[in-house]
Formats: structure tokens, C-alpha cells, sequence
């Protein structure tokens, strides 16, 4: 709280605590190590035992204690000595649903059947992935899946289908009272057109449709694209539409006034050049939602130089026992 304070001042209201502090995360990345453990990464190489996690849920630990069980049984050995990389848990907090994606380091066959048949009281689905690369992430070339391969969770009223692969929110009910805070600031009465620039898979832009006369998203990342749209579908919503590009390449050639932009850049902030694009469109009302405070900062001070002023600016908790921090501002002309 402290440091978006310092940075914007006594307009920032209280920061909005997240409901659980506990148990609230709808995903997980963990690590094969040694003797068949499975946790979180101490270094390079060392992996950190986690028999109870407390950021998930009781049924991933069970999740987590099966999967121990099942390479100790199968004999199959971490990456370098062997395949097993990472597994990826994600589980709906609104739609009870869970899916998991094991990684392996090779295209020998993974027995994905086997741990599907044993864990089906668990999981709704099994995706087996493999990641050839060196670089130490936990995604990869999907090679087989069984039931979902997807992961169904709702913000508000509105259903998203997950890929297995695809970024989602991952406080899924404090993402709920952030975008009760976006609805808040836009002001949104139906007639307005409204531009949300770094899209994603449009979890802000499908959730303020219904309050808008259109909703255009931009967004670089094409599944992304294509999940939103599909998401549009899923949901009965017929005035949202999103574009593939990058926001400073896509924005200026936009020929047309929106009279609301949301903002939600990744860390390093909004371009300049997409910046400039905005400061010429001159929307009545930018809403900047940002996981980077201070990069926020910068580009409100490049905003505030096309005459636009803070109104609001509202920081959230998205992440207990860690010191990211969420923070929507208000920009008005």
C-alpha cells in the first residue's frame, strides 16, 4: 500500500484485501525432483519436497500425493536423469473442475492412460506436454489428452473455457472484485464504444459487454485472440470483437473515437508509441489496470501531458503473502 502511496499519493483508497488468504490460487506449476519428490524450485536444480501446499486446495495436495505415488510405481525419474519436468494443476473455484498437464523433457511415451484411470475421482482431465527445450518452463507441445483438455471457471456471470495452456487470473475471486472495480471506474451507461488494449483472453472486455454499446479488444498473443472470441460465443455476447496485433502497431491505424480504453500492458508498461495513439483518440475515460505500479506511473505522467487527470485509484491484493500488488487508476479528460 505503502509504495502505490508514494507514488500516486492520498487519492489511493484502502487496498481491497483478497477474500481468501489461503487456498485461493485456480493454478499451480510444480517440479519433479529427486526421488520421485515433487514441489517448488530451491535453485537450479533442488526441489523442495511440498507434501501440503496452502495455496491451492486440499484436493491438489491429494492430486500431488498421487502423482508422487505414480512415478515411484512407474519408475520414471526427473528430468536429466530422466523425463517427468513439471505438472500444472488448475482447478475452477466458481465451476468445481480440475485439469492437469504433465511435462515431460522427451517424446517417449508418457503412460497418461494409466494415471488417468487412477486419478479420475480426482480430475475431470489429463494433458501429457513435452518441453524439448532447456529453458526450465512448464509448457509445451501437447501430445495427448484425455476427457478436458480445458478448464471451465466463472467471473461473475460470465463463463470462460480455459486451454489447458492459457493465462487466466489466478486469484479467481479477488479477479471478480477487480473487475467489480473496472466496472466502477468505466462508469459504463450502454452507448459507449470501448477499447480494451491488451486484451488477453478478454476477461475484462466480455465482463463489461452487456454495459457497453461495443467492446473492441486488442491483443498480440493469436490464441488469446481466438479464445476470446470463442469465450464470446460461449457466453451469448455479440458486440465484442478482438483483434491480433501488437497495441503500438494495431492502435494508430484505428480510424474511429472510443470514448473508454481499459488498459492491462504486462510489467514493462504501455509503449509510447501506443501511448500517443491514445493521447490522439482522446477517450473521455481511461481505466489503467497494472501489476507494476511504478511503470503505471510513467505512463500516466505521459498521459496526463494530452490533458488527462487522476480520479480514482484503487489498489488490490491479488497475491497474499507476496508484495505484487494490483492497482486500477482513473484517467478522465
Amino acid at each position: 500500500m505503502a509504495v502505490v502511496q508514494n507514488l500516486f499519493g492520498d487519492i489511493c483508497q484502502t487496498i481491497i484485501p483478497s477474500p481468501d488468504q489461503y487456498f485461493y490460487r485456480n493454478r499451480m506449476d510444480y517440479a519433479f525432483g529427486k526421488n520421485y519428490t515433487l514441489g517448488l524450485k530451491a535453485n537450479r536444480y533442488e526441489i523442495i519436497d511440498i507434501k501440503k501446499c496452502l495455496l491451492m486446495s486440499e484436493q491438489s495436495n491429494k492430486i500431488m500425493d498421487r502423482l508422487r505415488y505414480f512415478v515411484s510405481w512407474k519408475k520414471i525419474t526427473n528430468y536429466r536423469e530422466g523425463i517427468m519436468r513439471h505438472v500444472v494443476i488448475r482447478e475452477g473455484k466458481n465451476i468445481q473442475n480440475t485439469v492437469i498437464n504433465v511435462l515431460t523433457s522427451d517424446a517417449a511415451a508418457f503412460p497418461l492412460e494409466d494415471l488417468w484411470q487412477k486419478n479420475q475421482d480426482l480430475i475431470q482431465g489429463a494433458v501429457w506436454s513435452i518441453n524439448l527445450s532447456p529453458a526450465d518452463r512448464s509448457y509445451g507441445e501437447i501430445k495427448q489428452s484425455l476427457g478436458q483438455d480445458y478448464l471451465l471457471e466463472s467471473l461473475g456471470k460470465i463463463k470462460f473455457k480455459i486451454p489447458s495452456q492459457s493465462f487466466f487470473q489466478t486469484n479467481t475471486k479477488q479477479a471478480e472484485r477487480l473487475i467489480e472495480v473496472i466496472r466502477d471506474f468505466a462508469g459504463l451507461e450502454g452507448e459507449e464504444s470501448l477499447l480494451d488494449l491488451y486484451s488477453g483472453t478478454g476477461s475484462f472486455g466480455l465482463s463489461l459487454a452487456h454495459q457497453a454499446k461495443e467492446v473492441i479488444g486488442i491483443e498480440e498473443n493469436q490464441p488469446a485472440v481466438e479464445l476470446s472470441t470463442s469465450n464470446a460465443a460461449l457466453n451469448n455476447i455479440s458486440n465484442f470483437r478482438s483483434i491480433a496485433g501488437r497495441v503500438e502497431d494495431t492502435l494508430p491505424s484505428l480510424e474511429r473515437k472510443f470514448s473508454t480504453i481499459i488498459l492491462d500492458p504486462p510489467r514493462p508498461g504501455v509503449h509510447k508509441k501506443a501511448l500517443q495513439a491514445i493521447g490522439r483518440i482522446r477517450p473521455k475515460k481511461i481505466v489503467y489496470v497494472s501489476c507494476n505500479p511504478a511503470s503505471q506511473k510513467h505512463d500516466i505522467d505521459i498521459l496526463k501531458e494530452f490533458g488527462y487527470k487522476i480520479e480514482r485509484c484503487q489498489p488490490l491484493d491479488m497475491f497474499p503473502h507476496t508484495p505484487h500488488i494490483e492497482n486500477v487508476v482513473v484517467l478522465a479528460s
